[in-house]
């Protein structure tokens, strides 16, 4: 069967500095949050796959701010104590919901959890994190790329110098962690800005250093494409996120899905917000833990009805099979349009799935597992593509 084309997905992780910014309700707990219901977790995924022989071929983007953190020994020890206090937390709730079945279920379903994330964490990961994700790296089943040094607005930046660093120390502080030198990078917020002229001087396009510190390729948001204009004369396909630019610099740009990753994000018609989904806001008033489903989003919080954890599986293979027949949708028609096999470039925050949408991980995985069972689409990691097409 001829090829429809690639999906590249690409997750950004990032949490801002919080070492000894305090604990609950802001601070530390932030980033042990994404540890255990993101990164984590999501490290499982990846090392199940690479047991059963999938390839996810996915794109993660890891701070320098993040890896910093990650790295810390203050900051892991940190996270084994926050884990024991949850552990803690779910075996009191069973002795407290003793006499009601339903949420008993679910404090030993958030207790197998916490215990299993903390086991996976001392004898799967060794404590090390950003290592689990450098030997996934070289097993050749992810790609890790960088982002700006401190998560700064590079548009806005007043000197060069200044953008400069920002890219040379983030590519210095991922090759200390990850050996490789990334060949990609996620500007912060997805902000770029072309050569200009200001102040009767030149500024340089962002893309002038990334191509400078050596990386290949960025992203921007849909209309960072589609509100463009086109230099080049001989372009048959015009302005479109199915494809990649390759700038004057030689650094390429994909523009960021919109049909298929309002999916995910949209307030009004995205997954996560669905009723069976579990509630993010409402925690127990006595352990801080979650019991709750959406329910109605109109509701107010002494309205949701308990989370069902058996139910939610359904509703996981059905949103996960709708997301794969909208990739399949659009790029068959870009195949059949231009008689050429395109890429659909999904790019979302990591901590979504699993911090923020609590199936989200579980989503992931049977999308992943969907795609790989495809015959005309392929999962892709973005230097890849740039690699066979030279965009």
């Amino acid at each position: 069967m001829i090829m429809a084309g690639y999906f590249g997905l690409i997750l950004h992780g990032h949490i801002p500095w919080c070492k000894k910014s305090g604990r609950w309700p802001a601070g530390e707990e932030w980033i042990f949050e994404a540890m255990y219901e993101t990164y984590i977790p999501m490290l499982n995924v990846l090392r199940e796959f690479h047991d059963v022989g999938i390839n996810p071929a996915i794109t993660i983007n890891i701070t320098p701010v993040l890896a910093e953190q990650l790295a810390d020994e203050y900051m892991k020890q940190g996270f084994s104590e926050y884990m024991e206090n949850l552990i803690s937390r779910a075996k009191n709730d069973i002795q407290r919901f003793e006499n009601h079945q339903n949420r008993k279920k679910i404090a030993e379903f958030h207790l197998s959890n916490f215990e299993h994330i903390l086991n996976t964490f001392y004898n799967n990961y060794y404590r090390d994190i950003l290592g689990s994700f450098k030997w996934l790296q070289d097993e050749g089943m992810i790609e890790l790329i960088t982002c700006g040094a401190t998560h700064g607005f590079l548009p806005l930046f007043e000197s060069d110098s200044a953008v400069f660093s920002q890219i040379q120390l983030a590519v210095d502080t991922h090759k200390k962690y990850f050996t490789k030198p990334p060949k990609g990078i996620w500007l912060p917020e997805c902000a770029y800005r072309p050569k200009e002229y200001k102040e009767g001087r030149v500024r340089e396009s962002i893309d002038y250093w990334l191509n400078n510190s050596d990386i290949e390729y960025f992203f921007v948001d849909s209309h960072g494409i589609l509100n463009s204009e086109l230099v080049e004369e001989n372009n048959k396909i015009g302005l479109i996120t199915n494809f990649g630019y390759n700038l004057e610099s030689g650094v390429s740009v994909f523009g960021r899905n919109t049909n298929t990753s309002k999916q995910v994000w949209d307030g009004k018609i995205g997954y996560p917000g669905n009723e069976f989904y579990r509630e993010f806001h409402k925690k127990d008033h006595t352990s801080g833990l979650h019991y709750w489903r959406i329910t109605e989003k109109k509701l107010g919080k002494e309205e949701k009805q308990l989370y069902d954890i058996d139910r939610v599986n359904n509703i996981v293979k059905s949103h996960s099979d709708h997301f794969v027949s909208l990739i399949k949708e659009e790029l068959n028609q870009f195949a059949n349009n231009f008689n050429k096999e395109g890429i659909l470039v999904c790019a979302f925050d990591f901590e979504l799935f699993g911090h923020w949408w609590s199936e989200g991980v579980d989503w992931l995985k049977r999308v992943i597992e969907l795609i790989n069972q495809q015959e005309n689409i392929k999962m892709i990691t973005i230097s890849d593509y740039v690699s066979q097409y030279n965009t």
